[in-house]
């Protein structure tokens, strides 16, 4: 008897892989794995979670110790410096809302759930009525004191140079406001335009006048040609295959010092479609002055815009990590029942960062370690790993000789 069960469990081990292979190409499962398989996913879940909790326990410990450090807690601003915390009733929740950290994933997500949706979908996410914010209650109101104290509170933020250059590259080259932004802060990057730069500019700026075109009317055509003059002769011969006319720059010139009305005209119409084209170097520079008129929400540091050491956050997500930490933060508001946590993409400003610091100067980016000192701080970022990544750029595309004498002109 007691051979016969050896001989059965060792027949059944043998044939087991081949059970389990033959359900696995099948496509099916054997029966009795399906709680198994749900126990696995369970316990996958359970240990996800526990290590999402840690994560942001941690994250909230070490903002605790920044806060102290610098000497930074006190009561909670003035309303109106709470303009960028978005609140949602229903979900209790506060969101701050940090540009350039994802704020438009998370927005989409939070439109989802929020009672002005159908308005949202009208006039989009980034309409100034889209959501509610805690600027709108006096301070020391019932209604702010209890959003801030009972409401589940938190805030995605980002690699401090990484979002800086995210901010030029949406501000002043790709994005749909680059013009906008030219024209409320271009003059004052202009300012910081080495001369280098400013002759290098201009030779650019001839030459694209010198390509310029202008339309010219069919009167003014034909008030040229009743002159006589050879060029306007020439035009006229040229006017059967050509609709419009060369004027050359230095005709243009000549034209816009008449004072003539229709000139100016064109003088303003060539000055408004031109990109002042302001480089990443001179966005630094400006940025490096400290002064209010260089500076944007888009680009300030992160603290300023949420105040952590002011108002107890209970989550901080990093875009870095996002899709993670906004499916953590959507289970624990009850969000997730209603959207899908979002997927987690490429950055571009993440892939080219090395490349465009290395036109940077090293003791430039040194201080802007400085100047968001507290955000590398704050929010577990590390600033040497960024620089140590900055400088294996730099090594490549300089001699080594020429990086280490930078790097000890930075030390002394």
């Amino acid at each position: 008897m007691v051979l016969y069960l050896v001989a059965v469990v060792m027949i059944t081990a043998y044939f087991r892989p081949s059970y389990q292979r033959l359900y696995r190409d099948s496509g099916e499962l054997p029966p009795g794995w399906e709680r198994h398989l749900l126990e696995s996913k369970s316990k996958s879940e359970s240990e996800w979670e526990t290590r999402m909790e840690k994560i942001h326990r941690d994250r909230r410990a070490t903002l605790h110790r920044a806060c102290q450090k610098f000497n930074l807690e006190g009561p909670p601003p003035s309303p109106r410096r709470l303009h960028k915390l978005r609140y949602n009733d229903p979900y209790r929740l506060v969101y701050c809302d940090v540009a350039k950290a994802g704020s438009t994933t998370m927005k989409k997500i939070l439109a989802r759930v929020d009672p002005n949706y159908d308005y949202i979908r009208e006039n989009g996410l980034h309409d100034q009525d889209a959501f509610k914010d805690l600027s709108q209650f006096p301070a020391g109101s019932p209604a702010l004191t209890s959003r801030l104290t009972n409401y589940t509170k938190f805030m995605i933020v980002r690699e401090p140079l990484e979002r800086l250059l995210s901010a030029y590259q949406d501000k002043f080259r790709y994005g749909r406001a680059v013009r906008e932004f030219e024209r409320n802060y271009g003059e004052h990057f202009l300012e910081v335009r080495t001369p280098n730069d400013a002759e290098r500019w201009q030779t650019a700026a001839a030459r694209t006048a010198r390509k310029a075109r202008l339309n010219v009317t069919f009167a003014e055509f034909v008030r040229g040609v009743l002159t006589g003059e050879e060029r306007w002769q020439k035009a006229a011969r040229a006017a059967d295959t050509k609709a419009r006319l060369n004027i050359t720059f230095a005709e243009f010139v000549r034209g816009v010092l008449t004072g003539e009305e229709r000139w100016q005209k064109a003088a303003r119409a060539a000055h408004s479609k031109a990109r002042l084209n302001i480089t990443f170097a001179e966005f630094v520079r400006g940025v490096l002055t400290g002064e209010d008129r260089y500076f944007n929400i888009h680009w300030q540091p992160q603290h300023l815009i949420c105040h952590p050491c002011r108002i107890h956050y209970d989550y901080i997500g990093h875009l870095e990590t996002m899709h993670d930490d906004v499916k953590y933060i959507m289970r624990k508001t009850g969000i997730i029942e209603k959207v899908a946590p979002p997927k987690q993409t490429a950055r571009r400003a993440g892939n080219n960062l090395a490349t465009m610091y290395a036109q940077i100067p090293l003791s430039h980016i040194r201080q802007l370690g400085r100047m968001y000192a507290f955000d590398y701080i704050a929010y577990s970022f590390h600033f040497e790993d960024t620089l140590h990544l900055f400088q294996l750029r730099h090594f490549h595309v300089s001699s080594l000789t020429t990086v280490n004498a930078g790097m000890k002109r930075d030390e002394s």
